[in-house]
């Protein structure tokens, strides 16, 4: 079983979506956060609490693979600097898969393997689908065209 957990890093949130998927059959188990906020990223216990609390989310779920959905590093939709700590503190927990994808390799996945359900029958909220859409990309992307 494939256990993935998207994220799209917004602010001071790390918005998430779980996916499971097994014998090809992926589901959406609830999950007891939608997102997870550091308070203030400027501070180093804040960011350690931020990654506590995520590391203990993967654990608790068995997550296998995180997909945090790439940002920019210049230009005009760049990533703030809290969004960069946020992606840091979870790219540096012990054990723990972290991907980055960016949005032309989530396009190219979901080309040759398109989502069998629109967005809105997933049930998710709104702001979750871009963490749902990084986390089924990766699961795509595992797939042979």
């Amino acid at each position: 079983m494939m256990r993935i957990c998207g994220v799209e890093l917004s602010g001071n949130d790390a918005i998430i979506s779980l996916l499971t998927v097994d014998n090809e059959i992926f589901n959406l188990p609830d999950c007891r956060v939608r997102r997870i906020t550091c308070q203030n990223p400027d501070t180093v216990n804040d960011l350690k609490y931020f990654q506590k609390t995520f590391k203990q989310l993967m654990t608790d779920y068995q997550i296998d693979t995180v997909v945090i959905k790439e940002r920019m590093k210049k230009g005009k939709f760049a990533g703030g600097a809290n969004g960069f700590k946020l992606e840091a503190a979870i790219q540096l927990i012990d054990g723990l898969k972290v991907v980055l994808m960016s949005s032309s390799d989530q396009k190219i996945h979901l080309k040759h393997y398109p989502l069998p359900i629109t967005f809105a029958e997933t049930g998710l909220k709104k702001f979750q689908e871009t963490a749902f859409v990084a986390a089924f990309s990766y699961y795509a992307s595992k797939h042979v065209w």
